[in-house]
């Protein structure tokens, strides 16, 4: 899937403006699970901007556009030219090209305003001047050809140019290289649904990936979903490999560039936007995934625990100051999405996904001794059990698998008890009363996380009573996504003891016993970390 991108280079009065060309009022989105009606008043707001997901911000675009037409009101807005705002590093990165030595010769040209004139096409006199300029490149470079527009050339050429081969977006200010060195989306969906793993699109590389899952197996299934058959002694020959095999002789199928080539159009001969915000820039065709990727509902599908609003609030507050929150312990192994981060490099941050370090372990534990709630209740069993045996960064990742085991199995068992009817019961578990609150962090330091004071807020509107039944609902869908048969077979224990507990959970709760069905449910997850210990 798409990985959350997190900006504040947009303009919330032209987001409202293209709302009212819509005619929609907020209580449209009340069942519109893509969408936080409360945050949507707040993206409205300049003061202050709130950090909003690119994804999300194009899929409403295309809805109010959509709407709009259908009333038949006129619609002009853009969403490239009057929504979005150019991002302070794309900018920087134009200024940065266009002063390089590569580029000198290149016709250069600005803007009212002063920014670049990054744009010109073909056919136009400042677009005949570039390929002038992109020919006698090609010369200089040594390049083979009749001429540099000759197929396949120009991307060839805009390439050996490139002094960083880094290219960054000017829409998102995301760096990535321009070469072939990202798996293609499909290759990512095989390797997640292999190692059970949540990798985004565009994100890590090939080379980082493979690192990762050589500790795992060895890299064995990555071979075999990447159909390699050569032989390796060691993770250095595989990214030989790799690099040989697919990165420089860009194996399309397989992998892709991190940026697609557009010379002579755009200066430095390649799109201004990121092959992963590539779905914004055609909403038409992708609209289906940009309502599925945008809001981040990982705090209600794994049933988290914690004070999740004030952790939105403080993730929010991380987003602004331009560094990247790190949960330390992911919702996904079962820790709670707790007011406490530190901060990263996005690229740091996507690096360690939702596997811990030995120091995260540590300082997990550390906050614990001071009686900070790190871990939702139904994992408290198996980290409690397995927290003290880490000793080191290979027993941290294992912890991380095991623990992200036992969270499928822990919901597994929330998805059986739903399919039988007992959706009341499941409800205690679920915490809908923070959408009452809001907070304000004083004093926030990016470089520690810290925060002087923080200033709560009590909320009571229909808002806030959309927003409880939104929670509901994503964290039931949750569960029956998991009571898929495939999904069920793929996810769940080997053990026939844990089943015939959870049967006599469920007769528990047909005879509405709910006190003994739930200290059932405890020894069932207790019973889970022992199976989880023996497996260490």
């Amino acid at each position: 899937m798409n990985k959350e991108i997190l900006i504040t280079n947009y303009n919330p009065n032209k987001l409202k403006e293209a709302r009212e060309l819509a005619g929609l009022t907020y209580e449209y989105f009340e069942n519109d699970d893509a969408v936080d009606v409360e945050k949507l008043e707040m993206y409205e707001n300049n003061d202050p901007i709130t950090p909003i997901d690119i994804f999300l911000i194009a899929y409403l675009f295309v809805l109010y556009q959509e709407k709009a037409w259908e009333k038949g009101s006129e619609f002009k807005l853009s969403l490239t030219k009057d929504i979005l705002k150019s991002h302070p590093k794309g900018l920087k990165y134009q200024e940065f090209i266009a002063n390089h030595a590569n580029y000198h010769g290149m016709p250069l040209k600005r803007k009212k305003d002063g920014t670049i004139k990054w744009v010109a096409t073909i056919k136009t006199k400042d677009g005949k001047e570039r390929v002038e300029f992109w020919e006698q490149k090609r010369q200089d470079l040594g390049i083979k050809a009749n001429h540099v527009l000759d197929s396949g050339f120009r991307q060839k050429v805009a390439f050996a140019n490139h002094p960083t081969k880094i290219h960054v977006c000017l829409f998102s200010g995301s760096e990535l290289y321009i070469d072939y060195r990202y798996p293609s989306p499909n290759r990512i969906d095989l390797l997640n649904k292999g190692y059970d793993q949540d990798l985004k699109y565009y994100d890590l590389d090939v080379y980082e990936i493979a690192n990762l899952l050589f500790d795992v197996d060895g890299c064995k299934r990555f071979c075999n979903i990447f159909k390699i058959t050569k032989e390796f002694n060691n993770v250095n020959e595989l990214l030989e490999i790799l690099k040989a095999d697919f990165v420089d002789v860009e194996y399309s199928p397989f992998v892709s560039p991190g940026v697609m080539s557009n010379s002579p159009d755009r200066y430095d001969g390649y799109h201004s936007y990121n092959n992963d915000v590539r779905a914004i820039t055609d909403t038409g065709r992708y609209k289906d995934n940009l309502k599925r990727y945008t809001q981040d509902r990982r705090v209600y599908e794994m049933w988290s625990g914690g004070n999740w609003k004030m952790a939105d609030r403080l993730y929010a507050t991380f987003v602004k100051n331009g560094v990247s929150p790190d949960h330390i312990g992911p919702m996904s192994l079962g820790f709670a999405h707790r007011p406490k981060f530190q901060p990263m490099t996005a690229n740091e941050n996507s690096a360690k996904g939702n596997r811990m370090t030995y120091s995260d372990v540590q300082l997990l534990i550390d906050d614990e001794n001071t009686g900070d709630e790190v871990i939702t209740w139904h994992s408290k069993y198996i980290w409690d059990k397995l927290k003290n045996k880490v000793n080191n960064d290979t027993d941290a990742l294992k912890l991380s698998g095991l623990m992200r085991k036992n969270l499928h199995h822990v919901l597994i068992v929330f998805s059986m008890i739903n399919e039988k009817g007992h959706r009341a019961f499941l409800e205690q578990f679920l915490n809908p009363d923070y959408s009452y609150s809001d907070y304000e962090f004083i004093g926030f330091n990016p470089e520690t996380g810290g925060y002087k004071d923080v200033i709560p807020k009590k909320l009571e509107g229909q808002n806030q009573k959309n927003n409880v039944e939104r929670y509901f609902r994503i964290a039931f869908e949750k569960l029956v996504e998991y009571a898929d048969k495939d999904n069920r077979k793929n996810k769940i224990w080997e053990s026939e003891a844990i089943t015939t507990k959870v049967n006599q959970v469920l007769d528990l709760l047909d005879a509405e016993k709910n006190d003994e069905a739930l200290t059932m449910l405890h020894q069932i997850f207790q019973d889970l970390s022992d199976i989880a210990e023996s497996n260490w």
